[in-house]
């Protein structure tokens, strides 16, 4: 079995794949292991620190206030022709 230059396999490409590899699963390890432990530390929140203020029910007010507003231009420009 001879040997020739045209069947050898070349080791630098396959190595070179191979290190491309190591380092795609390094990247979609590093959220996991560094970003994401450092994000959750910076998400958690003293429950008592929360003071008890009715958000909600302001922006509903506000936007039922614009919805009604628009209604009544659109009315408006509606009998106005």
């Amino acid at each position: 079995m001879d040997i020739s230059p045209n069947n050898k396999i070349d080791f630098s490409v396959a190595q070179k794949s191979s290190n491309k590899i190591k380092q795609r699963e390094a990247l979609e390890n590093a959220y996991g292991n560094f970003v994401e432990p450092h994000v959750n530390q910076w998400m958690e929140l003293n429950t008592q620190s929360l003071s008890e203020v009715p958000v909600t029910s302001s922006g509903f007010y506000c936007v039922s206030g614009w919805l009604l507003l628009t209604v009544f231009y659109c009315v408006w420009m509606r009998f106005k022709k």
